[in-house]
């Protein structure tokens, strides 16, 4: 999952040398990726200017071992630079603390996709999973939530046009030509896949750190 984040201010929009001399003198390496674009290289971070539409953006690409608190701090720091607060494409305006939760729980979605895979080539990989889900299942009782591979993320199944269910047209949003009656994962909320990849890490070191 990429995010996006933008910092929108009545001020001018900092020119793409100005930033680039920045991010210099913030110890930031960085390469040219076309006239208004910064690609930084030693985190998965570009930053883009628009002066036409007077917007800054940027874009993180997650990976399983980016550091959040320095891109955190860095896009912080950028929000001061730029006189703007920072907005969380799909979230809005976000604090700190907001921003790093979002990020951690994504990033903690990736780790736990890695070793799932990892898992299915051990012996044991049905204890990893039944204990997992077990401990999925103690955080949201009498919910149905499962490991959706392709999309690798946890969703909750619900049933389409159930009253404790998910409208037919929310259905339509997380599958394909769904109809009444079918049955819908639909991604869960807050910070379940941190939780998940923390007891995993405790409960099998040796798959998390092969």
């Amino acid at each position: 999952m990429a995010f996006s984040l933008t910092f929108p201010s009545s001020d001018p929009v900092p020119h793409t040398q100005d930033l680039a001399t920045w991010l210099t003198e913030q110890g930031e390496a960085f390469e040219r990726e076309g006239p208004h674009t910064l690609r930084l290289k030693a985190v998965p971070v570009r930053v883009v200017t628009d002066p036409q539409a007077a917007s800054m953006q940027a874009q993180l690409e997650m990976t399983v071992d980016a550091p959040l608190s320095r891109i955190v701090d860095l896009f912080f720091n950028l929000s001061m630079r730029a006189g703007a607060d920072v907005r969380l494409a799909g979230e809005g305006a976000v604090s700190r603390p907001q921003l790093w939760l979002s990020l951690a729980e994504d990033q903690s979605r990736h780790r736990l996709a890695r070793s799932l895979e990892r898992s299915m080539e051990r012996s044991n990989a049905h204890e990893i999973h039944t204990r997992l889900w077990a401990v999925v299942g103690a955080l949201r009782p009498g919910r149905d939530a499962r490991w959706d591979a392709k999309r690798e993320t946890i969703v909750e199944v619900l049933e389409v046009g159930a009253p404790e269910g998910i409208s037919l047209e929310e259905a339509s949003w997380h599958a394909e030509s769904p109809q009444v009656g079918d049955m819908v994962g639909v991604p869960v909320k807050g910070h379940l896949h941190m939780v998940a990849w923390a007891w995993l890490q405790e409960a099998f070191p040796g798959l998390v750190h092969p």
